[in-house]
């Protein structure tokens, strides 16, 4: 219960915060430099979360988990090169790795 109440409150702010930021500074009043800044953004936190969970299998070295995140990770790069399209790259990489981990076997 602790959990799903945590998750809650940081959703609850998460939205908060974004919404506030897009209310006070739109994109269009950023400076052209940092607009073309933010392009990357979304792909740089991805590669980030990736690597940190990948230093961690590698840690533990359970080669089931590195398959499923290598599998994951392998999709949301080639559907995010074919589509331009982070939010489908994700959703899709996320489904690869659920459809893998809950297949049976």
């Amino acid at each position: 219960m602790t959990a799903l109440l945590a998750l809650l409150v940081l959703g609850a702010v998460s939205w908060v915060l974004r919404i506030t930021f897009v209310t006070v500074l739109p994109a269009d009043r950023l400076p052209a430099r940092v607009r073309n800044g933010l392009e990357y953004l979304a792909p740089a936190v991805l590669a980030s979360i990736i690597a940190v969970e990948l230093m961690h299998l590698v840690h533990n070295a359970d080669p089931v988990d590195l398959t499923l995140l290598l599998a994951g990770s392998t999709t949301i790069a080639w559907v995010a090169h074919r589509t331009r399209n982070i939010s489908l790259a994700c959703a899709l990489g996320v489904a690869v790795v659920l459809l893998l981990d809950y297949a049976p076997l």
